[in-house]
């Protein structure tokens, strides 16, 4: 099972006229330390006078978008602090920045794929493997002649080594 390495937490005081993201570090069987907080009043000046499904939704976007860039640091608490702390610094500079991560390595899947795509277009060895195996285009005798001339290009390059 995945150890979770933060967890979030929200406190609004209506008294003092706060509201403070928090970034915490769970512990086994307790709250844990708060590693990094974020005024949403500095971003928000009138979040105070919002409903309270208002602010809980404003608090989750906040979240998740200061989550998005640390998503890729699967077990590096340090690097998901200073990831949101660099997207909190951009959206207090009014930017919308920086691209969604994904933990799950699809991104990283898709782009391989896309690769893989454009190099089945050469008509060189690497091209036409990329082709033969991914089976995405036909694959014809002539691919085939090509293919296997190649692969004896490839042979006797490894031959004279």
């Amino acid at each position: 099972m995945a150890v979770r390495l933060v967890k979030w937490g929200l406190e609004i005081s209506t008294e003092n006229s706060t509201a403070v993201l928090k970034m915490i570090k769970p512990l086994e069987n307790a709250t844990g330390d708060v590693v990094a907080t974020f005024d949403l009043i500095l971003l928000f000046p009138d979040f105070m006078g919002y409903t309270e499904v208002q602010q809980q939704v404003i608090a989750y976007g906040v979240k998740q978008k200061l989550s998005d860039k640390g998503a890729n640091e699967i077990a590096n608490l340090g690097g998901k602090i200073t990831n949101a702390k660099a997207v909190w610094a951009s959206l207090l500079d009014g930017k919308w920045t920086g691209e969604r991560m994904n933990a799950t390595g699809a991104a990283e899947t898709k782009k391989a794929i896309s690769n893989l795509k454009e190099a089945s277009k050469v008509k060189d060895f690497n091209g036409l493997m990329a082709k033969k195996l991914m089976g995405l285009e036909p694959f014809t005798e002539e691919d085939e002649a090509d293919l296997q001339r190649f692969m004896v290009i490839k042979m006797q390059e490894m031959n004279k080594k």
